[in-house]
């Protein structure tokens, strides 16, 4: 059969209106140099950096804690990876989950893998792969528009008013709730949720769970927002920490829940002792979490209370014998013990572990300089006389030992360092004190670059 040019332009119209009707304008916006697409990730409402270098879509820490903490990820969604979600709830790097749907305009592709990054400021970014799931992709900078043409894989959107949504008659306890009472209740979250995520309105957030706590006083999902999230955002310190308490007594145990009360009393409140007191229910309630020990540490140094902050860095070193940040603290609280001896073994082993590792080695030419330090200060306490003269003859020969026993420290640290001022500084007189012209010049030089000599 013949085909006319007619029919061929007719059969092309016909593919291109076909394609038009189903195409769906994205209206992206570009936030600096990148574009952001708007979506739905189990029904939470979030902007993705797009990304047509990344595989799959990306999470950052804060938002899988939070859509952790609402009921927008379950358990079920996440898959074994070289890392797990662990026991207390933290989420580990590199951890895979599976997003049950991701919505864009008015089309949804289910079971989008993911990767939660342990960061908390990483961005949330969302794959080509990933986006090439919906159909044809076609962008639109000019007007900052992403054109969607679904296929088979794009289902049209389903509206579910409950979809995902966090409050569950399990978490309410034991006292019967009325069915009104709770649909009034999810209602008031439902529009927190959306005050605090999408118009970061903090306040107005934190009136509304505090009206959904009206109608469902002992929900501890709503306990634990109120006083983990939508509390502090709102800077109510008082009243997250009456929120956290009562999610506690009603049984709630998650350790972000500990780590904020923590966080209040020590940052916002100035209590030392009650932050303490939390510090050490966080190690006895979740042993097996290894960051939680330096909780109680960072208040034992607050308080100056330096022998049950050894006591605890010992135990972590013990621990950890590979830990070199430990050995170096250990190394600086057994200096401020007046314990010489025992600092600089901790220092030496901090660099046994890491020979680049700058902080322990300045540390250990500060102590051997002191030697050379405390000779000159005898030094310049001698007066005239012939007598102090035949001192001071003496001890400049001691001086002299002492700076050539820590000027390879010093040297080191230049090595590891080389614009650190201090280190710098303290060549300038090893080098000037011994009579080291050539080098005397190169650091001055340095320092001049630098600007830390006129």
């Amino acid at each position: 059969m013949k085909i006319s040019f007619v029919t061929i332009f007719i059969l092309i119209s016909l593919i291109t209106i076909k394609d038009n009707i189903l195409a769906q304008p994205i209206q992206m916006t570009k936030d600096g140099g990148v574009y952001m697409v708007p979506c739905k990730v189990n029904g939470l409402t979030l902007s993705f950096i797009l990304d047509t270098g990344a595989s799959n879509v990306m999470l950052s820490l804060t938002e899988a804690l939070f859509m952790i903490k609402n009921g927008y990820l379950k358990d079920s969604d996440f898959r074994e990876s070289e890392k797990y979600i662990i026991a207390n709830g933290q989420i580990a790097e590199g951890t895979k989950v599976i997003l049950r749907n991701v919505q864009i305009g008015d089309f949804i592709i289910r079971d989008v893998e993911a990767s939660i990054m342990h960061n908390i400021d990483a961005p949330l970014l969302f794959g080509l792969s990933a986006l090439e799931r919906f159909g044809r992709v076609e962008f639109d900078y000019t007007n900052s528009i992403l054109n969607l043409r679904p296929n088979q894989n794009a289902e049209p959107q389903i509206h579910s008013s409950n979809y995902g949504q966090p409050i569950n008659e399990s978490s309410i306890g034991s006292e019967s709730v009325n069915t009104n009472d709770y649909k009034k209740a999810q209602k008031y979250f439902n529009q927190a949720v959306k005050a605090y995520q999408d118009k970061k309105n903090f306040k107005r957030a934190f009136k509304l769970v505090e009206k959904a706590l009206t109608f469902i006083p002992n929900d501890t999902a709503v306990l634990m927002n109120a006083g983990v999230f939508f509390g502090p955002a709102a800077k109510k310190w008082d009243k997250s920490i009456d929120y956290i308490n009562q999610y506690h007594k009603k049984g709630g145990s998650n350790s972000d829940s500990y780590i904020v009360l923590f966080s209040i009393y020590r940052d916002k409140k100035g209590d030392f002792d009650k932050a303490l007191t939390i510090s050490q229910t966080l190690v006895r309630k979740f042993p097996n979490n290894s960051e939680f020990p330096r909780y109680e540490l960072d208040m034992y140094i607050k308080m100056n209370r330096l022998p049950e902050a050894k006591k605890l860095l010992l135990e972590q070193a013990y621990a950890e014998p590979y830990n070199k940040e430990i050995r170096y603290f250990l190394g600086i609280i057994s200096f401020e013990m007046e314990d010489n001896v025992e600092g600089r073994k901790w220092y030496e082993e901090a660099i046994r572990l890491d020979s680049k590792y700058f902080e322990p080695q300045l540390g250990l030419a500060e102590v051997v300089y002191l030697e050379a330090k405390d000779i000159k200060d005898q030094m310049n306490q001698l007066g005239n006389s012939k007598e102090d003269f035949q001192k001071k003859v003496a001890l400049d020969k001691t001086y002299q030992d002492k700076l050539k026993v820590a000027l390879p420290y010093w040297e080191k640290c230049e090595k590891l360092s080389p614009d650190e001022g201090k280190v710098l500084d303290v060549l300038y007189m090893i080098y000037s004190d011994l009579e080291m012209t050539a080098q005397v010049t190169r650091v001055e030089k340095r320092m001049k670059t630098l600007g830390l000599l006129d």
